[in-house]
């Protein structure tokens, strides 16, 4: 048997906890008012009661009914400020809406992304739910709403999450036209942290951003990182180098010192882009493969061509005759 809802009941024993003081016993008539008897302004009044006791559930309240109840001739920056409260007394829902509402600006005002970026990392620190927020913004990326997406991977980009720093430089590379959040140099930003947090494709794209701006040292460095993490582009990337006797010293990959001179190192070449061609990717295998087989084919020696390659040919091109002779003969 089942039990019937007792509200007037449960109303009296919380009007006895405000008279005592109780700080969220307000807030909780408020909540009755609001949802059960659907008394806005009745709801304004206890959640105001419990908001001044520092409930900071009220406070939170107050500025959802500023925001959301057209009904009751909502106030924006009432209702910012009453998040900005609650946020600084530790409620995470809060604090998001005032990220939210500060990134995106209050009216006619711009966003102001220091700012949201401080309420961001509140947050991070509040609670940790990476995991729900991450398949939150892979959600709203499938769903083609790229703002949100922005939004939620940011939240965990500032918490120091390297792959959503990695996704959020991405975003703002492929979809940046279609995102109203404005980050300065947002792409080179993200895709910086997270290679600096030791993301492997993330250190491949910095290494290749430094190389087409000029930078060849700090290039071949973070190729270096990114081949340390299995990336093939890192080993390929440092082939290039010493393909094109581009000088920058002496580079540690796993473990081994690489000199890369201002003369083009076949043998060393080769050994990259094996190593590349072997990590088994498909990417490697023809990012890698390809350009190793021409390589190789390109520095043969004349004595190898006619002692060693040629006689192979002419003994494959033999063998395909026969074979064409034999299979056509009834």
């Amino acid at each position: 048997m089942g039990r019937t809802k007792n509200t007037t009941k449960a109303r009296q024993y919380l009007e006895k906890a405000a008279k005592a003081g109780h700080k969220g016993a307000p807030g909780t008539i408020g909540y009755l008012e609001l949802n059960e008897n659907g008394n806005v302004t009745g709801a304004v009044h206890y959640f105001n009661q419990s908001h001044q006791l520092g409930d900071t559930d009220a406070t939170h309240n107050l500025a959802i009914i500023q925001t959301f109840y057209t009904a009751f001739d909502p106030d924006p920056y009432y209702a910012h400020k009453m998040f900005k409260l609650a946020s600084d007394r530790g409620h995470k829902d809060a604090t998001l809406f005032a990220a939210e509402q500060t990134l995106h600006g209050m009216h006619n005002q711009t966003g102001d992304c220091p700012s949201a970026l401080k309420y961001i990392k509140i947050l991070s620190d509040q609670s940790n739910y990476v995991t729900r927020t991450m398949r939150q913004a892979v959600k709203s990326y499938q769903d083609g709403k790229y703002d949100d997406a922005f939004l939620e991977y940011l939240i965990l980009a500032e918490a120091g999450v390297e792959m959503a720093q990695y996704n959020l430089g991405w975003l703002c590379q492929e979809f940046g036209h279609e995102i109203t959040h404005q980050v300065p140099e947002c792409t080179r930003k993200y895709y910086s942290k997270s290679a600096g947090n030791g993301y492997g494709p993330s250190q491949a794209y910095l290494a290749n951003y430094l190389w087409a701006k000029g930078d060849f040292y700090e290039s071949a460095r973070w190729y270096a990182k990114a081949a340390n993490n299995k990336i093939d582009e890192g080993l390929f990337g440092l082939g290039y180098f010493s393909k094109e006797g581009i000088a920058v010293g002496v580079v540690t990959v796993n473990k081994t010192s690489l000199y890369f001179g201002p003369e083009q190192n076949v043998t060393l070449t080769k050994e990259l882009w094996y190593g590349c061609f072997h990590l088994g990717g498909e990417e490697a295998v023809v990012g890698c493969g390809v350009p190793l087989i021409w390589f190789t084919l390109t520095t043969l020696s004349l004595s190898t061509i006619l002692t060693i390659l040629l006689p192979s040919v002419t003994v494959l091109a033999m063998l395909a005759l026969a074979v064409s002779r034999c299979t056509n003969f009834s």
